[in-house]
């Protein structure tokens, strides 16, 4: 199970995208929070839309399945 975490500020002002901790395109540090492990790219945003992020969305790289937008 992977480890996810989530961009806390809106990509293109429109979703906070959700990617594992070794994505080449994670945020920086000081612009994401911990998700946690889970499943796969859909659980982590499932979890993120529950616990306060509901624009969440996966990375269309490292969480395709999960990738909306």
């Amino acid at each position: 199970m992977p480890n996810y975490i989530i961009n806390i500020h809106k990509t293109d002002g429109q979703y906070n995208e959700v990617h594992t901790t070794d994505c080449a395109y994670r945020p920086r540090v000081e612009h994401q929070r911990t998700l946690g492990w889970h499943a796969d790219g859909v659980d982590a945003v499932n979890y993120a839309k529950k616990n306060g992020y509901p624009d969440a969305d996966g990375c269309k790289h490292c969480s395709p399945e999960a990738h909306r937008g």
